[in-house]
């Protein structure tokens, strides 16, 4: 059975979107101004000029709220338990111990209350080779850039202000849980 390792944020979670909500409501309430410096930015700490004392307060006020109020991606439950038999799921997050536990019960409440979850990888490959990972979803383009390097396919769950990767090989870029769901399945020659 090949084994697919998941990123939470962004990715199982809808997360991400609802962190640019609070950064935007931040930014105006608190700064009263627009400090984005590039929007493009994955995480909310490469988008604004804003101090380490303001990323720290920002995240103590509002953290806890936005990962256990993100839903899931739309179609990720669908899918994920549409493939639960066909493959094996590992989650690769770098995600703290508390912001984890939050995402498991989450899981939990979809039936996947055995997944293994790998928590403070922040850099995550070398957790990938350990594992022999054949594929990794992930909305980080190093980290989809490095699996590919180490022959891990890497789909790449592309943000909607973030740029595709072009001219990769092994990094298949996916909008969508159904995009993931036909790629995995007919590459795989399963029936669904």
């Amino acid at each position: 059975m090949k084994k697919i390792a998941l990123d939470l944020d962004g990715v199982v979670f809808d997360s991400e979107n609802l962190y640019r909500v609070y950064t935007e409501i931040y930014d105006t309430d608190i700064n009263k101004k627009n400090t984005i410096i590039d929007n493009t930015q994955r995480i909310f700490q490469k988008r604004y000029n804003w101090s380490e004392d303001e990323f720290k307060s920002f995240y103590n006020e509002n953290a806890e709220k936005i990962l256990t109020t993100a839903n899931f991606m739309t179609g990720v439950e669908i899918v994920l338990n549409k493939l639960k038999d066909k493959f094996e799921f590992i989650v690769v997050t770098s995600r703290n111990d508390f912001e984890t536990e939050i995402a498991k019960k989450k899981l939990n409440s979809i039936g996947f209350d055995n997944i293994t979850i790998f928590n403070n990888e922040h850099h995550k490959i070398e957790r990938l080779l350990s594992e022999n990972v054949d594929y990794m979803i992930d909305d980080d383009d190093i980290i989809c850039k490095n699996a590919s390097d180490n022959d891990i396919i890497a789909l790449y769950f592309k943000n909607n202000a973030s740029n595709r990767i072009q001219d990769k090989n092994n990094v298949i870029n996916v909008n969508n849980w159904g995009e993931i769901y036909k790629y995995l399945v007919l590459e795989n020659d399963i029936n669904g």
